[in-house]
């Protein structure tokens, strides 16, 4: 793996913020807002990637914030939101 290689897991919130992941993100970093490091929905990715992208980083590992009712469904509107950006 090339030393210039960065990348985040980026969580994606439907709905609001999880109670569990906003407490989570709190203890890990007291400073900073949750609502900042967790995208709210595929827009909210799209921007957050934009701006990881522009401090450097060039990998995301995307995930739901909760639980979903499916996960074929959530790939699948990752394949048609966030696949596009692939480099």
């Amino acid at each position: 793996m090339d030393q210039d290689h960065f990348g985040i897991s980026l969580a994606i919130a439907f709905g609001g913020l999880p109670d569990t992941l906003t407490a989570s993100i709190r203890r890990r970093r007291p400073e900073a807002d949750p609502a900042t490091l967790v995208a709210d929905g595929w827009a909210g990715a799209r921007d957050l990637i934009a701006s990881f992208t522009d401090a450097g980083l060039s990998k995301f590992v995307v995930r739901p914030a909760a639980p979903t009712e499916s996960l074929e469904d959530f790939v699948a509107e990752f394949t048609r939101e966030l696949a596009p950006l692939q480099t």
